[in-house]
């Protein structure tokens, strides 16, 4: 089975009322902005969605995501960076919301499935 995957149960993602301050322990990786959907490369070649179980594995690719939090042993990556993560070695997303009504959707990464480490956001 594949992440985000638009199963019944997994459509249905509850909101949860936190502190946007996660702090994860050890050394696992907390991400946002997690990049989905079909994308078109600047030379035209379209990446399909592979997030979807219709999908099934066509189009089965790395990801970007942007990290929001790190365990106190993490030495790799830092809060803010993006990361490029090997397919499907992160976490159902779950949304956050915080006390002023932001919503927030993390994902807990695989960090030792980190690929490469950006300080800015990679252009497509």
């Amino acid at each position: 089975m594949y992440p985000d995957q638009n199963l019944k149960t997994r459509e249905k993602s509850k909101s949860i009322e936190a502190n946007m301050n996660l702090r994860p322990i050890h050394d696992k990786v907390i991400v946002t902005e997690l990049d989905r959907g079909e994308k078109t490369t600047k030379s035209g070649i379209i990446l399909l969605d592979d997030s979807t179980v219709e999908a099934g594995e066509r189009g089965i690719r790395p990801r970007w995501a942007r990290v929001h939090a790190v365990g106190p042993e993490q030495v790799d990556v830092t809060a803010n960076q993006w990361i490029l993560l090997e397919h499907g070695r992160w976490s159902l997303g779950q949304d956050l919301t915080d006390s002023s009504g932001e919503t927030v959707r993390i994902w807990l990464a695989d960090h030792e499935s980190i690929l490469a480490v950006a300080d800015e956001k990679p252009e497509e």
